[in-house]
């Protein structure tokens, strides 16, 4: 087949007009348009790696601010019981200082106790030792032994010494002379009082008799504002005076040699 030359240069013509024709007209948009898509998609890839950097950045300082938190919490709690250990520490302090004062208080108040009870047993011990032993004798007392007990006391009053007599002598010439006995006396040892009166005091004694119930067993012998007895209720009251003078010592002793106070300085120290 024979090939024409025009055809074929037309044919390439028309090839390359419509090849012109197809870039210019269709490539170059479709280029443009492909160009465009791929920057937009670069963009939004961009945009995506940006968000996806600021979301690690942001889980970063959430993770940053939740142990920045769990550390302060902590570090509060730690505080807290720190607190707590020295309040209780306190606590103890003062619950312990208040269990020492109150053991202390009730220490002094039952040491004041024994010493008022003592007090109290050595002032009522000498009454009570007293009146005993008056109402022992009481019931032992009678009649020979109140004759017995004038005889002795007859006696006695000539065993006086001389500044006793002299005192009485010099009573016996101012005021009355009275002689008591605890049951009543009998001529007999009226006569014997009288006359012993008389060998001390001197003639002219005329002493009056009278009965004191409350001498239980016994003579007192009143010249003026003299007295001279010797009878178990004097003898009784002997006794409670030096029970009771004791029992003074005693206490002045215990308080002398009682222990300081818990806390206190011992004596002589300041």
């Amino acid at each position: 087949m024979a090939v024409d030359a025009f055809t074929l240069v037309a044919q390439i013509v028309n090839f390359l007009i419509l090849l012109f024709l197809l870039r210019a007209f269709l490539f170059r948009p479709v280029q443009r348009v492909m160009a465009e898509r791929e920057r937009r998609i670069a963009d939004e890839h961009a945009a995506a790696e940006r968000a996806r950097a600021d979301a690690e950045d942001a889980k970063e300082a959430l993770r940053s601010e939740r142990e920045e938190l769990a550390r302060t919490r902590r570090e509060r709690l730690a505080e807290l019981e720190r607190e707590v250990e020295r309040v209780r520490g306190e606590r103890l302090d003062d619950v312990r200082e208040e269990t020492e004062a109150a053991r202390d208080a009730w220490r002094a108040d039952l040491a004041r106790a024994q010493r008022d009870a003592a007090d109290e047993l050595r002032r009522r011990a000498p009454v009570v030792l007293a009146e005993a032993l008056r109402r022992g004798w009481r019931e032992l007392a009678d009649e020979d032994l109140e004759a017995r007990a004038v005889d002795t006391f007859a006696r006695r009053l000539a065993g006086l010494d001389r500044p006793t007599l002299d005192a009485l002598g010099a009573a016996a010439a101012r005021g009355p002379v009275v002689v008591a006995t605890a049951f009543e006396a009998s001529r007999e040892r009226r006569d014997a009082l009288r006359a012993a009166l008389t060998d001390v005091l001197g003639d002219g004694v005329d002493p009056a008799f009278e009965r004191d119930a409350s001498l239980v067993a016994g003579v007192a012998l009143r010249v003026g504002d003299l007295r001279v007895g010797w009878s178990v209720d004097d003898h009784v009251a002997d006794l409670a005076r030096a029970w009771a003078d004791a029992s003074t010592d005693e206490a002045a002793d215990d308080d002398d040699t009682a222990p300081a106070p818990r806390g206190a300085p011992p004596a002589g120290e300041a």
